[in-house]
């Protein structure tokens, strides 16, 4: 039986580096998963530009913490994925349907590789469906 494969979201990832974030005991059991089990995550090539954008945001664009938490991040060595020119195709579709373009590059990527999209947005899951995407609330862990 093959393993499911999980889309990272950012949003998740954010998790792992601020203490008062709802559901931070849930993303570190992601990222738990993630470097034990790492064959079963991937990420899109925007999610490093995002989750720098967060990080910075959220930090009071503290470099430092930035970049000792992307470093960590990178250390992970999670699986980077391109778009094929149907995913991006699916892309436009979905942000023309209402989805963030963030959400629907994730989402259309966790579609070609018939996995899930994992994401902190527990309304974007919902709405995507639990045959597409799952929320962090859910992780099984």
């Amino acid at each position: 039986m093959a393993k499911r494969v999980w889309v990272l979201d950012a949003s998740v990832a954010v998790k792992w580096f601020f203490v008062d974030e709802s559901l931070r005991g849930k993303a570190l059991a992601v990222r738990e998963a993630l470097a034990t089990r790492p064959a079963e995550f991937v990420i899109p090539h925007l999610f490093h530009s995002e989750l720098v954008h967060v990080l910075a945001r959220k930090s009071a664009h503290d470099l430092q913490f930035v970049r000792q938490a992307l470093d960590l991040v990178v250390r992970l060595g999670t699986r980077t994925i391109g778009l094929s020119e149907h995913s991006l195709q699916v892309v436009a579709d979905l942000a023309c349907d209402g989805f963030s373009g963030y959400d629907a590059t994730y989402l259309a990527l966790a579609d070609d590789l018939g996995g899930l999209w994992l994401t902190a947005d527990a309304r974007a899951a919902s709405r995507a469906g639990p045959a597409r995407a799952l929320g962090l609330d859910s992780w099984p862990g």
